[in-house]
């Protein structure tokens, strides 16, 4: 299999360097330019060319994303360059990490918005058990990634970079879609998608239901040990009126909720997701206009068994409620032609409630806190030499209170008294600045390069939550006087279109983050009696470690044909452990699960009257799976594939097939317990009416 893995990627490599060779006669007499001037919002909050971008930016356009064999939208995001996706398809959520990293920068460091909602509140943030496939793909018109500190336009959070679900509008007529199958693992699906506009007035719906038996993620199960299943319902609405020829007002809303098996009977949570925003746009001539309000709730039940009775009954329920509402106003004002200024205020507030039900003691133990943000911003545009010089400056100011913050426990846990704390009220500043250069030596290529700062602000699960697990063998204090994290960053870059359907970019980048956060270890104890006696390991949420991060990323795009496009990237990263006052002895050690090499391959062949179909592959080398690389995974190659093909003028048929040659690798490793696998081949189809 090996010998297959590596024969296939030397192959996919080569097929997509033949055009670097030099096109064929026939081929140029035949070119014909297929640039599009995409535009990108997220990456200054106005709109900007791709192309005149002043950071590296990746659109997915919805026909790439309705041709991708994956219904997440974090799936369909794996095979762009300077992303990591470890998480498979089958595992809806697995512990604390969230499996999305860009640039190196670890776990939970992306800022992530649906239409400009910020979606990594202090739920999301905190335990990870990120919903990320809450949005029909069916309703996405794009997905916007922009790589690289993102705290000077966005605030907290995006340290990696920032990506930006950007979901449809209804057009003029009416647009409907239902599609429905099923496949391995007794899967069953369905979905839909109606959108209609008549004359101001628009609207559209789409959602869905899934449901599976799930897989096991375990080579040798145990009794007591099932499938992991899921059971999955979505569904999103939004409302649009224009109310002039140059202003419109829309309000949306999301409605997420699923249950989600982690491989026992006791142990599996489920989750419903409230989404609600409602925003204004004008644009005119001397200045434009955006406003947004928004509310996000999110409830979490998460069932725990324990190993005193062999897994055999429900111990406690954890019981976390969120709300985070907020608004984001800005204007943008163009002066004459070679330049413009955007000027804006965000507010952001979460309440986050934590509450442990025992179910055959009596006991109280919990967590609560709340959290403010205040954040002016400037971004501003420069044009110079007839738009071939792009300067881009911009600074936000973020002002966040936290308060309210308490941790009880009425009964002792881990041979620890019982305890109730209530902190004081905390406040902390962060100036984030950027600028970034665009140059234009000519009409087809971009010389790039752009510095700027991110920052984290801890969640108030960090802050205030007491975390116990291994039955009282780890117990993690809180600390409310955590800092938040930083990194200082930047790049330099080129892209260029080596003919009219080549295109290629080279960026070099590199971060410098401190204050990392992670456990301290502080004691050991013991608890317990005779036989039952236990070690605890008492740690306590600390700023430990500096990262110092480096890398490169390539990409290469070939449209053979109008129909038919072929592309590759490669990724170069190293994330090092500078400093850690924990553990001295990991300085110099890489971060987990950040792999050295990544490459994607593969193809798109459009073609409505034969067949369409999208091909990947993605080979991974030098992963580690924690922070003392001892677990390290020298590599592993997984290839996915979308086919469809139209059978009536409405009707299509497709199969998807993820990971098609079958491949086995580790997505967790932890010391003292198996590793949990991918569970191979998955096979959907199904058919697809549109009208």
């Amino acid at each position: 299999m090996k010998d297959i893995k590596l024969i296939l990627l030397v192959i996919g490599i080569l097929i997509l360097l033949i055009p670097c060779l030099g096109l064929t006669e026939e081929a140029k007499k035949n070119e014909k330019i297929t640039r599009l001037e995409e535009i990108v919002v997220s990456a200054t909050r106005s709109k900007i060319s791709v192309f005149d971008a002043p950071q590296s930016v990746t659109v997915i356009s919805s026909e790439e994303i309705m041709a991708s064999p994956f219904d997440r939208w974090e799936d369909i995001v794996r095979s762009v360059v300077g992303i990591y996706n470890y998480r498979h398809y089958a595992v809806q959520t697995h512990g604390i990490a969230s499996p999305l990293k860009m640039r190196g920068v670890g776990e939970h460091r992306i800022l992530i918005l649906v239409d400009g909602v910020p979606q990594n509140d202090n739920f999301n943030d905190a335990i990870a058990w990120v919903a990320w496939g809450h949005i029909p793909k069916e309703a996405i018109e794009r997905i916007e990634i922009v790589r690289g500190p993102a705290s000077a336009v966005y605030g907290s959070e995006g340290i990696g970079g920032v990506i930006n679900i950007i979901t449809k509008k209804p057009k003029a007529g009416r647009q409907t879609l239902v599609r429905g199958g099923g496949g391995s693992a007794d899967t069953y699906e369905g979905y839909g998608f109606y959108s209609q506009k008549i004359k101001n007035f628009g609207f559209l719906v789409a959602g869905g239901y899934e449901d599976s038996d799930g897989f096991y993620m375990v080579k040798h199960h145990k009794p007591y040990e099932i499938k992991r299943d899921r059971e999955i319902g979505k569904a999103f609405g939004k409302v649009t009126y224009e109310l002039t020829s140059n202003s419109d007002l829309s309000i949306a809303g999301l409605y997420y909720d699923h249950e989600t098996g982690k491989g026992r009977r006791y142990f599996y949570d489920d989750l419903t997701l409230g989404q609600f925003w409602t925003s204004y746009n004008y644009n005119g001539e001397s200045f434009s206009l955006k406003g947004l309000v928004y509310l996000n709730q999110a409830d979490k039940t998460a069932y725990q068994d324990t190993a005193k009775d062999n897994y055999s009954s429900l111990y406690r329920k954890e019981e976390i409620d969120s709300t985070t509402w907020g608004f984001d106003f800005q204007g943008t004002i163009p002066i004459s032609s070679w330049g413009k200024f955007t000027l804006g205020v965000a507010y952001k507030e979460t309440t986050w409630d934590y509450d442990n039900k025992y179910v055959t003691i009596t006991r109280n133990a919990g967590a609560e806190g709340k959290q403010r943000s205040i954040s002016p911003f400037l971004d501003s545009a420069f044009y110079f030499f007839n738009n071939h010089l792009i300067v881009n400056i911009g600074a936000r100011y973020d002002w966040i209170r936290t308060w309210d913050g308490a941790n009880w426990d009425s009964k002792s846990s881990a041979g620890k008294p019982p305890y109730y704390n209530r902190f004081g009220s905390n406040t902390e500043e962060s100036f984030s600045p950027k600028i970034g250069i665009a140059w234009h030596p000519d009409d087809k290529t971009t010389l790039r390069a752009s510095g700027g700062k991110g920052f984290r602000e801890p969640s108030l699960f960090e802050l205030y939550k007491v975390h116990v697990r291994g039955g009282g063998t780890y117990y993690r204090e809180a600390n409310p006087d955590l800092d938040p994290e930083e990194i200082w960053s930047y790049d330099i870059g080129i892209e260029r279109f080596l003919t009219d359907r080549l295109w290629g970019r080279l960026t070099f980048y590199q971060g410098f983050a401190k204050d990392y956060i992670g456990d301290r270890l502080v004691g050991t104890g013991t608890f317990g009696k005779g036989k039952k006696k236990k070690t605890r390991y008492e740690y306590k949420l600390d700023n430990i470690s500096d990262v110092d991060i480096y890398g490169i990323e390539t990409e290469l795009e070939w449209h053979a044909k109008n129909n038919f496009t072929l592309f590759t990237n490669y990724t170069f990263n190293i994330s090092e452990i500078d400093k850690d006052e924990n553990n001295p002895e990991l300085e110099g050690n890489y971060l987990p699960y950040e792999p050295r090499h990544q490459i994607h391959f593969g193809f798109r062949y459009n073609n409505p009257n034969l067949v369409n179909v999208f091909v990947t592959g993605n080979y991974y080398t030098d992963i580690y799976f924690d922070n003392e690389n001892t677990f390290k995974e020298d590599d592993y190659f997984t290839m996915d594939v979308s086919i469809s093909r139209r059978l009536f003028e409405h009707l299509s048929a497709y199969i998807n097939i993820e990971n098609l040659f079958d491949e086995e690798y580790p997505i967790f490793r932890r010391k003292g317990r198996e590793d949990t696998i991918a569970p191979g081949i998955i096979v959907k189809g199904g058919i697809r009416l549109k009208f």
